[in-house]
């Protein structure tokens, strides 16, 4: 995965997906990343996000969990059952804050939760932290793949 350019003040600039289908939290998502040297693109609805993300290359994915034609949480038991490759970020926002619901969300395949009404100082932050855990995230994938060949070597 290519994790983003580097811009001004060490943030990675990425390319990420909003997913939401209010029009104000949509606009102010993507005035935020855009100010903070992110690339955004938009989707009003689960289906037009679908589409974009069957173009390729959207690094991280901001999803609504309650959204038309397909919701937060099917979008993300779709993006783990195709074969996006390589996988992008999906961080879940909604209002639904009971533990069994995160685990929901976590199950179908987001990577992070974050409850509305967001604070955009913390989806900063946990933006700054994506490439960091992707980089592990794929480091990990090597060393199991690395792992895979070496005992299928040692077994024949």
């Amino acid at each position: 995965m290519n994790l983003g350019s580097s811009t001004a003040g060490n943030i990675q600039k990425l390319k990420i997906l909003i997913a939401e289908d209010e029009d104000a939290s949509r606009h102010l998502m993507e005035a935020s990343l855009t100010n903070w040297g992110h690339d955004a693109m938009v989707a009003s609805d689960g289906e037009q996000a679908q589409a974009i993300l069957q173009k390729g290359g959207i690094e991280v994915c901001i999803l609504d969990w309650e959204m038309p034609r397909i919701d937060g949480v099917n979008l993300c038991r779709w993006i783990q059952q195709t074969l996006l490759t390589p996988r992008p970020y999906i961080i879940l926002l909604t209002s639904r804050k009971e533990p069994g619901q995160i685990q929901v969300g976590l199950e179908a395949g987001a990577n992070d939760y974050i409850v509305k009404p967001f604070n955009r100082s913390q989806l900063r932050e946990r933006l700054s932290e994506i490439p960091t855990k992707i980089a592990d995230a794929q480091t990990k994938e090597t060393s199991q793949q690395v792992d895979r060949i070496t005992l299928k070597g040692t077994v024949q």
